[in-house]
C-alpha cells in the first residue's frame, strides 16, 4: 500500500491531495529535507501526516511504502519506536520552553537506534517562546545525521524569520464546513441538522466537530453536545430578550455554572460565538444561520436590539475570549461578559 493509499481516508477527511502527493514524490525520491514545516489551521491533519511521512521514510517493504505490516511501521503506529521524538505543549503549559528543546540534544548526541531516518516532531511549534527557538536554531543549523524535523504549526507570524528559511513549508488546508458535514453524516449516519450544527460550530476543524458530538473516539468527553448547546443557547437568549422579569443576575448565574467546570468553558463559548454571529447575520440572510433549531428566538430578539448593539456583542465577546486565553480569571471575565449583554 503506498502512502498515497494509505492516508486515502485520511486525505478525505482533510482536503490535501496536493500536499499528500509532494510528501510522497519527497519519499520516492529519497530527497528528505532537514526540515518541514507543516502549517494550517487546526484539525487539518498535519500530526498524523507527520507519522505516515515517518513511516514512508523507514518502511522495509521492497515496493508501497508505508506497508504498515513491518516492524517499523508498527512502531511507529504503536508509539513504540525509539528513534521517534516528539515534542509538544507540557501539561497546563501555553508555551514551549527552552528546556524541552535542550532535552532533543541528548536523545540525538548518538546515532538512530535503527531507523534509516530519525523523525523530530515538534508540535505547536509557534508556540515556542524566543529562547526556545534560538535553541532549536542550532540545532537546525547542523541537523545531526539521518535525522529530519517535523515542526507543526497553526501560525507564521510566531517563528523566526531564520526558524522559517530553514524549513521547507508545507500547507494544510481546512475542510469546508459542508465536507465536514458530509463526512459526519456518511460515517456515523448523524442527523442532517446536527451535523450541519456541529460542522458549522467548529468552523474548519473536524477533529472538534467529531469531540462535539462525542464521535473523536481519543477523546471522548462524555458530554452531550445537542443537550449542553440548547442549555447554553436558551440561557444566552434569556440574558438578552430584555424582558421585564428577567433579573440581571441570570447572567451571573450562568457564569457561575460555566466556571465551575472549567475545561468545558471553551466549549461553551464556542457555541455563544455561533450565537453572536447569527444574531449579526439574521438581519440580511436568516437562511444562513447556523442555529436554524432557535430561528424565532432570533427573529424576535432581533426585533428588540439596534445592530450596532449585536456587533458591540461580537467585540466584547473577542475581548473576553483574549482575557481567557491569557490566564485572567474565568469567573471575573465571565462575569464582565454576561453583565454586558445583561445591561444593553
Amino acid at each position: 500500500m503506498s502512502i498515497d493509499q494509505r492516508v486515502s481516508d485520511f486525505d478525505r477527511k482533510t482536503a490535501n491531495s496536493q500536499t499528500i502527493s509532494e510528501l510522497t514524490t519527497l519519499v520516492q525520491a529519497g530527497t528528505i529535507p532537514n526540515a518541514l514545516l507543516f502549517f494550517g489551521n487546526p484539525g487539518t491533519g498535519k500530526r498524523e501526516a507527520a507519522f505516515e511521512f515517518a513511516k514512508a521514510c523507514n518502511c522495509r517493504a521492497d515496493t508501497q511504502k508505508p506497508c504498515n505490516t513491518c516492524l517499523s511501521c508498527k512502531k511507529i503506529s504503536t508509539g513504540m519506536h525509539p528513534d521517534i521524538i516528539q515534542i509538544s505543549l507540557a501539561d497546563k503549559k501555553k508555551i514551549i520552553s527552552i528546556s524541552q528543546i535542550r532535552e532533543i540534544g541528548g536523545a540525538l548526541s548518538s546515532k538512530p537506534n535503527e531507523a534509516a531516518k530519525r523523525m523530530v516532531l515538534i508540535q505547536d511549534a509557534d508556540l515556542m517562546n524566543a529562547q526556545a527557538q534560538n535553541a532549536l536554531l542550532k540545532v537546525l543549523e547542523e541537523p545531526p545525521e539521518n535525522t529530519f524535523f517535523i515542526l507543526t504549526a497553526t501560525r507564521l507570524s510566531p517563528l523566526l524569520p531564520t526558524i522559517l528559511s530553514r524549513c521547507r513549508q508545507i500547507r494544510f488546508k481546512p475542510l469546508s464546513c459542508r465536507k465536514i458535514q458530509e463526512f459526519i453524516m456518511d460515517q456515523h449516519a448523524m442527523d442532517p441538522q446536527c451535523a450541519y450544527i456541529a460542522a458549522q460550530t467548529a468552523g474548519a476543524d473536524l477533529k472538534k466537530a467529531l469531540r462535539l458530538l462525542n464521535l473523536d473516539k481519543t477523546e471522548e468527553t462524555g458530554i452531550n453536545f445537542q443537550k449542553r448547546r440548547t442549555w447554553v443557547i436558551k440561557e444566552l437568549m434569556d440574558i438578552v430578550s430584555k424582558q421585564p422579569h428577567t433579573p440581571i443576575g441570570k447572567g451571573l448565574m450562568l457564569s457561575q455554572k460555566l466556571s465551575l467546570d472549567p475545561d468545558l468553558v471553551f466549549d461553551a463559548m464556542t457555541i455563544i460565538r455561533t450565537v453572536l454571529r447569527d444574531f449579526c447575520v439574521f438581519k440580511y440572510s436568516p437562511e444562513k444561520i447556523v442555529n436554524l433549531d432557535f430561528f424565532d428566538a432570533f427573529n424576535d430578539i432581533g426585533k428588540k436590539h439596534v445592530y450596532t448593539t449585536f456587533l458591540k456583542w461580537m467585540n466584547d465577546f473577542a475581548e473576553t475570549e483574549k482575557r481567557l486565553v491569557s490566564n485572567s480569571s474565568i469567573r471575573l471575565t465571565l462575569d464582565r461578559f454576561f453583565l454586558g449583554l445583561s445591561i444593553v
